[in-house]
Order: structure tokens, then sequence, then C-alpha cells
């Protein structure tokens, strides 16, 4: 993915992993804590619900190679990584039919604003609540 974006500004990577789980025909919220989104995927026998979780944001990091201009984003903490493999993962559980197998429920979910920068923004995010 080459959009890194910081933590509760991870618009474009939000959208791909609805949009994605909206191709597999997962139910999902988006919006959660302003860009998370949740999936659900649902077996036919009674079980224990599971979550798989990758993180959205990325870190500032101005002079990386290849840190967005404009922001200073850069893909250098390896949530880029954690976000193709759950996607993955979801993508392997659709297709492969796995969940006619499975006992329970995974939840998919792509949590923001992991990382521990643009402090400022963030308290002004909360003074706003």
């Amino acid at each position: 993915m080459k959009n890194p974006e910081l933590g509760f500004k991870e618009v474009k990577t939000s959208m791909l992993v609805a949009d994605t789980m909206t191709s597999f025909n997962i139910p999902h919220e988006t919006g959660l804590a302003i860009t998370g989104v949740k999936g659900i995927i649902r077996s036919k026998n009674p079980g224990p619900t599971v979550a798989l979780m990758g993180e959205l944001d990325s870190l500032l990091v101005s002079d990386h190679p290849h840190a967005d201009p404009e922001t200073g984003a850069a893909h250098a903490c390896g949530h880029n990584a954690q976000i193709a493999g759950l996607m993955g993962a979801m993508m392997g559980l659709v297709d492969t039919g796995a969940m006619d197998d499975l006992c329970g429920n995974i939840v998919i979910f792509a949590v923001p604003a992991e990382e521990y920068v643009e402090i400022e923004y963030r308290l002004e995010l909360v003074r706003r609540q």
C-alpha cells in the first residue's frame, strides 16, 4: 500500500479495507474511532468469536525514502504488512469456504492510530468530544 496515513487520518486505507470487505460480502461497520473498520465473518456453527486485527496508521518519518512529501508519513512500522495480512486472511477464509467447517465467528478489525505521533492533533480530537 503506497498511501501512508497518520493516525485518525487513515481515510484511503480505511476505505480500501471497507471496499474489500464489501467485495467479499462481509458485513462491516466504518467510522469506528474515526477511521476504524470492523467486519464479521460468521460460520454456520456455534462457537467462540476470534478477532484478527491490523493497524491502519503509519509513522511520521519525513526523511524516509517513501514518505508522503505532503505529510511526512511513511510505512516504517510494518502496519502496511499487518493490513495486507489481515486482508489476505479474510479473503482466504471467504474464498476457500473454510467458515463452513469452522465453529464460531471471526471479527476483522482494522484499527486506527496506534503510533504515538501528532499529540496536539489527538488532544484536540479529545477536546472536541
